[in-house]
C-alpha cells in the first residue's frame, strides 16, 4: 500500500532536487495548485507556494477541497479543462488521489504532489515533502534524552492516521523510543490532526497520570489545546522548572516559534516549507516544458531548534520571520 515511498527511502532527500526549468517562457505558464483543506499551516504554505511561482513569473490557479477527495478530484479536473500548465495538489485521500494523479498525467498535464505523499509515489511526476519519520526519530531522540534512564511518562498524541505525515511522525517516535525502557507511552491518541482532540487528549491523560513527565505534539496547532489543559492545571511552566512537562512539536509555524521563545516547549521541528514549494514550483514548470524530473520523490527533514539556540536559528525558520 505505501511501497513506493519506502522504496525511495530517506536518502532522497540528499538527491539533487530538479534542475532549473526555462524562465523566459515560464511567464506563459499557469500552475493549478489544490489543496486539501485550508487551516494555519496550510495558509503558511499557500503563501511559500505563491512567492514561488510569482517569481517565477508563472500563473497561479488556486481551489480548496476543504476535506473532501470527490471535490479535489472535480477542482483538478476543472484545472485541467481549463488547460493549466501544471497541477501541484496536497491530497486528501492518499489512495483516491493516485487515479486522480494519474488521470491528470494522461491528459498531458503534469502532476506534483507536496507536503502529503500519496500511498504509491510511482503514480505522481514528482513528490516533494518534510521527512515525517526523520521527524518523529529526532522527537523520539530528543525524549530518550530528556528521561535520561529515569522512569518517564509520555503522551504521544497522534496527528491524522489517514495520511504519510501522520502514520510515519507516529510509527517512527515509537521506533526511536524502543531504545529506552524506561519510557512508557501512556496513551496514544489519535486527533485527526483536530486541536479539540489534543486538548480532550492531554486532558485524560493528565487525569490518569498525573506525574506525566511528557508530551509529543507532532502538529503545532496541537499545542493549543495543550497549552488549555496546562494552564488549568497551573503546569504551564517554563523549561528549566523541576515541574515542567517537556514538549515537543513538529511544523515550525509563528505558534511554534513563540512558544520556543516562550520557554514553554523544548524542541520545534520546523518543516522547510519554503524550499518545499520552490522545490514543487520549479518541478511542475520543467516538466510542463517537457523536462524529465529527477529524482521522482525528496523528502526533506525538519529543522529542530529548541529555547536556547532560537535567536541563532530565527533566519532560517519561516514561522519565527517577522
Amino acid at each position: 500500500m505505501r511501497k513506493a515511498y519506502l522504496q525511495i527511502g530517506l536518502a532522497a532527500a540528499l538527491l539533487t532536487a530538479p534542475t532549473a526549468f526555462d524562465a523566459a517562457s515560464a511567464k506563459d505558464i499557469t500552475i493549478g495548485v489544490s489543496f486539501d483543506k485550508i487551516e494555519p499551516f496550510r495558509v503558511a504554505e499557500k503563501k511559500a507556494l505563491t512567492d514561488a511561482i510569482e517569481a517565477a513569473h508563472a500563473k497561479m490557479d488556486f481551489a480548496n477541497a476543504d476535506k473532501d477527495a470527490q471535490r479535489q478530484a472535480s477542482q483538478v479536473d476543472t484545472m485541467v479543462s481549463q488547460g493549466v500548465s501544471a497541477i501541484i495538489a496536497i491530497p486528501w485521500d492518499i489512495e483516491a488521489a493516485n487515479d486522480l494523479a494519474r488521470s491528470t498525467i494522461a491528459a498531458g498535464i503534469p502532476f506534483v504532489s507536496l507536503d502529503q505523499a500519496l500511498s504509491d509515489l510511482k503514480s505522481v511526476t514528482y513528490h516533494i515533502g518534510g521527512d515525517p519519520c526523520a521527524d518523529g526519530k529526532v522527537a523520539g531522540e530528543f525524549f530518550v534524552k530528556a528521561a535520561a534512564g529515569k522512569p518517564f511518562k509520555l503522551l504521544e498524541l497522534q496527528g491524522g492516521l489517514a495520511n504519510d505525515n501522520g502514520i510515519r511522525r507516529s510509527r517512527c517516535l515509537d521506533d526511536a523510543l524502543k531504545a529506552a525502557p524506561n519510557i512508557t507511552i501512556v496513551a496514544q491518541v489519535p486527533t485527526d490532526w483536530n486541536p479539540q482532540k489534543a486538548l480532550d487528549g492531554t486532558e485524560n491523560a493528565l487525569q490518569a497520570h498525573p506525574d506525566l513527565a511528557g508530551i509529543y505534539a507532532p502538529w503545532n496547532d496541537a499545542l493549543q489545546g495543550v497549552f488549555s489543559v496546562l494552564k488549568a492545571k497551573n503546569l504551564l511552566l517554563p523549561v528549566g522548572d523541576p515541574k515542567h512537562i517537556t514538549i515537543v512539536s513538529i511544523d515550525g509555524t509563528p505558534l511554534g516559534c513563540k512558544a520556543v521563545r516562550d520557554r514553554l516547549i523544548d524542541l520545534e521541528i520546523a518543516t522547510p516549507l519554503p524550499e518545499m514549494s520552490r522545490r514543487a514550483v520549479a518541478a511542475a514548470i520543467k516538466a510542463s516544458q517537457g523536462g524529465k524530473i529527477e529524482p521522482q520523490a525528496e523528502f526533506l527533514p525538519g529543522i529542530p531548534y529548541g529555547p536556547d539556540n532560537v535567536k541563532a536559528m530565527a533566519s532560517k525558520i519561516w514561522g519565527c520571520q517577522g
